[in-house]
């Protein structure tokens, strides 16, 4: 019986190097774009007014992964565009008042078969600062931004939704769910 005898060269070496680093390269990336964290922010906000309670302006936003974020961290911004010239802007930015800003679990999405109305992926928060006024001006908006971390990787990511003018707010409440509806 003759035995085969492995022969190690450099060229072996540096091929299984090359490999183990180009294959751990796509896992990477694999990874950084399938387990970031992915949501979406309704591209209008509600404005509520009940009777004997004061005005307030509601924003949602839904967890489109598969897995929970920890972490959740809301923040409303007046943004002011201050003219330098030649149609040049500056923006100023002064931070607005949400009643629930800090959320610290929020689950992941269920599969197209177990969804129901009250999902709770799906998050509402309100500000009762007067958005209505801010959106009047011409030279004013408002900014939502949420930030979060993913469940299983603990990537992060910040999601930044811009309201310019008065017509992005509709009276009344968001339905339920997982679509951007009004109620």
């Amino acid at each position: 019986m003759i035995l085969m005898e492995a022969v190690w060269t450099w060229s072996h070496f540096l091929f299984g190097l090359t490999y183990a680093t180009v294959a751990s390269l796509i896992f990477l990336f694999v990874v950084l774009l399938l387990f970031k964290p992915k949501i979406r922010i309704a591209p209008f906000l509600c404005k509520v007014a009940n009777q004997g309670q004061p005005v307030y302006y509601s924003f949602k936003f839904v967890n489109r992964s598969f897995f929970p974020a920890h972490d959740v961290k809301i923040e409303l911004h007046k943004i002011r565009k201050i003219p330098m010239g030649n149609v040049k802007y500056n923006n100023e930015r002064e931070k607005l008042k949400l009643v629930n800003g800090q959320v610290s679990h929020l689950p992941g999405r269920t599969f197209f078969w177990n969804q129901k109305d009250t999902d709770p992926h799906c998050l509402t928060v309100r500000s009762i600062e007067n958005v209505g006024e801010i959106l009047s001006d011409q030279y004013s908006g408002i900014s939502l931004q949420v930030s979060l971390k993913h469940g299983l990787t603990g990537l992060s990511k910040v999601f930044d939704q811009e309201y310019g003018s008065g017509t992005t707010i509709v009276n009344g409440r968001f339905r339920p769910g997982a679509k951007f509806e009004k109620r």
